[in-house]
């Protein structure tokens, strides 16, 4: 009696695309030098596994493919043939013509797949004989049956087994109602906290009035003695609310991350693919490519994972193409001829950092230099002031590319512009290092769910907001006086630079009466998206915390600004920043708008003018007197400060002596004798040490003269403190 088939197709193919995609894992692994033995073990037992199971099944194509591959594995690993990159291609196209079969047994109970071509060259392969790789096209039959045909009873029976089965098939759609379902439980929580708090405020109020009881009366009376019960049911109520409302909490938490999970796959479903991907795409390119994976056992929610999908296909085959280099390349430049690509997941702060990182030539930014210059994006002048940072960054703009040739791979430059837009889609964020010679990392950083959310609650005049954990670099406590103005532009150093400050009640455009205006302190948040930083000041800042995040309610669909809601203690809505559409805004804020938030702050500050005729000068006595608080402009020569002297109210004067047009001493002549100037005190910094020159400069009015040969710090700003005081003095 035969066996019957139709019992046992499901689980047939099922193990037959898990045996599949083992062997094409084992396969690569094999390629990059792992464990062989262990390799060759695991390979040959899914393959007899995937034979024996055909055979059972009177599959017999199946069965001689998965036969033919074993003999090749068999002899490779008797070191009888060599497991060449052309080796690896006849045997992925062998995995897919096996792939086929098992499509066709799904749709039609058959393996309808011809096997000719593959036994003849596997076989050559085992020979050591030359082989060509089958177009799969050419395998397939004309005429599959058609399942249109199926009779009605086997779909019946297939419905009966899929009742048996230990799991259930459930829509996306019906996981995402449970979610918003749950995510109204919050409320649930938040009365519960409500009602404790009230309880415990009664508790304390009762207290208060249980001792002007006994003051008034003996401790010991009837009456003293009911209110001291009372008072102990009241205790007893108020514990009970506090441990009720920390149980809802819990129990709701739990709940929803069970129903989360529910959403979430592992990473390794899409990049258990890639390591075929980037050798298919390398070969193309005859390039020779090792790709490495780590992490890939991380949980994701499922939406982010198919974005993600298109993230990596754009930034690996970017690696491939523009980053790493031709062996031939390698060579010269003292490198292996196999280029490496690592992918590496890690949880991080409730956000899933991913590292694709190449050990290529890094980013060629005079390369993208001089392709805004063709493209005439910007001034040559402005062009030359981008930082290394900032010639980077133009990897992201819609249509940009370095690349001269046009393929189907690249150099059209919508890759990385699609890269930043997923990204942004995803609410993430991603960063760019890269080294000339040595390679180029991609940091993407994006939630583990869509519906949840770690952030800092912030405050902004009477409104509250949400930032995103994974955007925030630190968080700062600033005096006033910490802040600086750079081109019309308040800022804070951090970290060696100077950052610029916007204030978020500008960018949204809160009314706060003005009412911070007078704070010595207040919160900044450094906050960073896609390689640009800003400092955001705002009012309060509390604790980071988890949140669920709710879909923008219909009134708040048109604000880009905010990624969703959160629901507050008082039951209020609570708007997440999305903090890349953020960082856009400020570019729109004119400096006015920023002069205007600190014009008394301004009023207040002690301005400097620095004269020179070395940028580098200039440079390092601004950056020493802007550290301090002060205002500082500069001017290359006598005339030059002459003329910003009379259009501006300037606290003091710094200048060199030997410069150009119009020198120190002309210049310092100069103010002595305007009647609207004289009163500027002159700090000389010059390099001249000679007794003689020192007494000119004074006797024509300087204040102070210090030798540029004994220059520093500490004698430039007490200099300056001792002619003019504190920068807000």
């Amino acid at each position: 009696m035969g066996i019957n088939k139709e019992k046992y197709i499901g689980k047939f193919i099922d193990e037959g695309i898990e045996n599949i995609a083992a062997v094409e894992t084992l396969l690569f692994d094999m390629k990059d030098g792992g464990s062989l033995e262990d390799d060759f073990v695991s390979l040959l037992r899914s393959l007899h596994t995937l034979k024996g199971s055909a055979r059972m099944l009177e599959f017999t194509r199946i069965e001689t493919v998965a036969h033919a591959l074993e003999s090749v594995f068999i002899a490779v690993k008797e070191q009888r043939v060599r497991f060449s990159d052309k080796a690896l291609r006849l045997s992925l196209a062998s995995l897919d013509l096996l792939k086929a079969a098992f499509a066709s047994i799904q749709q039609s109970k058959t393996d309808a797949i011809e096997t000719q071509a593959f036994e003849q060259e596997l076989a050559a392969l085992v020979a050591n004989e030359d082989f060509t790789i089958p177009n799969l096209e050419s395998t397939k039959p004309e005429d599959l049956p058609n399942s249109e045909h199926t009779p009605p009873s086997e779909t019946k029976r297939e419905r009966i087994e899929e009742l048996k089965s230990e799991s259930i098939r459930i829509p996306l759609q019906k996981i995402n109602d449970i979610i918003k379902n749950m995510a109204s439980l919050q409320s649930l929580e938040i009365s519960a906290k409500n009602i404790s708090q009230e309880t415990e405020r009664v508790h304390e109020l009762y207290t208060q009035f249980l001792k002007l009881i006994i003051a008034e009366n003996q401790v010991n009376s009837p009456l003293v003695k009911k209110f001291r019960h009372l008072e102990q049911v009241i205790r007893k109520i108020s514990s009970k609310m506090k441990n009720y409302a920390i149980d809802v909490g819990n129990h709701t938490k739990s709940a929803y991350d069970s129903v989360i999970s529910l959403r979430m796959l592992p990473l390794s479903t899409v990049l258990d693919a890639y390591p075929r991907y980037v050798f298919e795409i390398a070969s193309e390119l005859g390039k020779k490519v090792q790709l490495h994976l780590e992490g890939t056992e991380n949980e994701i929610d499922k939406n982010i994972i198919e974005t993600l999908s298109d993230v990596f296909i754009h930034t690996v085959r970017n690696a491939i193409d523009h980053g790493i280099e031709a062996p031939e390349e390698r060579r010269k430049a003292g490198k292996q001829e196999v280029g490496q690509l690592s992918i590496r997941c890690i949880r991080e702060s409730g956000s899933m950092k991913i590292s694709i990182a190449d050990d290529g030539r890094g980013i060629d930014t005079e390369a993208i230099r001089k392709k805004i210059l063709e493209r005439e994006l910007l001034s040559p002048e402005h062009a030359a002031q981008l930082t290394r940072e900032e010639l980077i960054n133009y990897i992201f703009q819609t249509g940009f590319s370095t690349s001269s040739q046009v393929s189907t791979l690249s150099g059209r430059g919508v890759g990385m512009d699609a890269v930043r837009s997923s990204v942004e889609h995803m609410k993430g964020s991603i960063f760019v290092e890269s080294s000339p010679g040595k390679g180029t990392c991609f940091i993407i950083l994006v939630p583990l769910s869509i519906a949840s959310l770690i952030g800092f609650p912030v405050s902004c005049g009477e409104m509250k907001f949400i930032i995103p954990a994974n955007f925030v670099d630190t968080v700062l406590l600033v005096n006033k006086d910490a802040i600086i103005t750079v081109v019309d532009h308040p800022g804070i150093k951090f970290n060696n630079h100077i950052i610029k400050l916007y204030y978020l009640h500008q960018i949204l455009c809160i009314d706060t009466a003005d009412q911070h205006q007078e704070q010595e302190t207040r919160f900044v948040v450094i906050i960073k998206a896609f390689d640009e930083i800003i400092a955001l000041a705002i009012d309060t800042i509390s604790n980071m915390r988890s949140v669920i995040l709710k879909s923008m309610p219909s009134f708040m669909e048109g604000m880009h600004v905010f990624s969703g809601v959160v629901l507050g203690e008082d039951y209020e809505m609570v708007p997440a920043i999305h903090v890349p559409t953020l960082i856009k805004m400020t570019k729109r804020i004119t400096s006015f708008d920023l002069k205007k938030r600190q014009v008394d702050y301004e009023n207040v500050r002690k301005s400097i003018l620095i004269v020179d005729d070395s940028l580098h000068t200039r440079e390092i006595e601004r950056d020493i007197l802007q550290a301090e608080g002060y205002k500082v402009d500069t001017a290359a020569d006598g005339s030059e400060a002459l003329v910003a002297a009379k259009n501006n109210r300037y606290d003091l004067i710094c200048t060199d002596l030997n410069m150009p047009q119009m020198d120190g001493f002309m210049l310092t002549e100069n103010i002595r004798k305007n009647e609207d100037l004289f009163a500027i005190p002159i700090i000389v910094i010059s390099s001249k040490s000679s007794e003689e020159d020192q007494k000119q400069a004074a006797m024509l009015g300087a204040n102070r003269y210090i030798i540029k040969n004994s220059f520093n710090n500490h004698n430039l700003i007490t200099a300056v403190r001792d002619l003019i005081g504190e920068a807000h003095g």
